[in-house]
């Protein structure tokens, strides 16, 4: 899983590695997502600095591995493959994803130099041919700015809709009513409490389908119900219009 992170990672920046200077992030320019998974990244700082500084290497790792396999590839990265193939190469929304696949992946190689140390070295070898090693290098400061209590409070309620929506979404595959999410129309059902930050979220987005409608109501919990998307699929996108 780590491995297949840093692949990921590699094949979309393709040879556009840089070092980003985080102290010049300007997260007002960056889509909400990405400056969720900022925010993700400096709290893990944090506890990489705790667990490292009390050779606690088992947490360490398990954090990693965790970010890796659910912040990543289960999200951020499931999210965005689209946008990555499918927006044009100089948009603003394609753009803001790759500085934050840089920031990622440059933070991925410090966090697990002490424990892959091969890995981490032979990646950082091909990215920047000019340096001698990944081990020579300081660990990572991330700014304060990046800490964002109240968004990161935000996509937790998002990503439990999501999880909701999702297992709606696989009922349908599973009895083969549908093949791919993007085949899915979602009519999502949402308390009254949630259209403060739910107003301007698209959920076909985030929940990768065609459509998504959202309807509110006081006494309703979390719903949504999946139906198979109908007009034309897109060559490009995929998407059913």
């Amino acid at each position: 899983k780590i491995r297949n992170t840093f692949r990921y990672l590699l094949g979309n920046i393709n040879d556009n590695f840089e070092i980003i200077n985080l102290d010049d992030v300007n997260l007002h320019e960056l889509p909400e997502l990405e400056q969720f998974i900022l925010h993700k990244i400096f709290v893990l700082n944090d506890k990489f600095k705790k667990y490292f500084k009390n050779y606690d290497f088992h947490n360490l790792y398990k954090e990693l591995l965790n970010f890796c396999t659910v912040d990543l590839s289960a999200f951020y990265f499931d999210i965005r493959k689209d946008n990555l193939y499918c927006e044009d190469k100089d948009s603003i929304k394609r753009k803001s994803t790759i500085k934050v696949l840089n920031i990622i992946l440059n933070s991925l190689l410090k966090w697990f130099a002490p424990i892959l140390s091969f890995t981490t070295e032979e990646i950082y070898k091909l990215l920047l041919k000019d340096k001698k090693s990944i081990h020579l290098e300081k660990f990572l400061e991330i700014p304060k700015k990046f800490q964002n209590e109240d968004l990161n409070d935000k996509w937790t309620e998002l990503i439990k809709i999501r999880d909701i929506c999702n297992i709606s979404i696989e009922e349908k595959r599973a009895n083969k009513e549908i093949g791919s999410s993007l085949e899915a129309d979602l009519k999502i059902k949402l308390n009254q409490k949630l259209k403060k930050i739910t107003n301007n979220i698209d959920f076909s987005e985030i929940c990768i389908t065609s459509k998504a409608e959202v309807s509110y109501n006081e006494d309703v919990e979390t719903t949504a119900i999946t139906s198979k998307a109908k007009g034309t699929k897109c060559p490009v996108c995929w998407k059913i219009n």
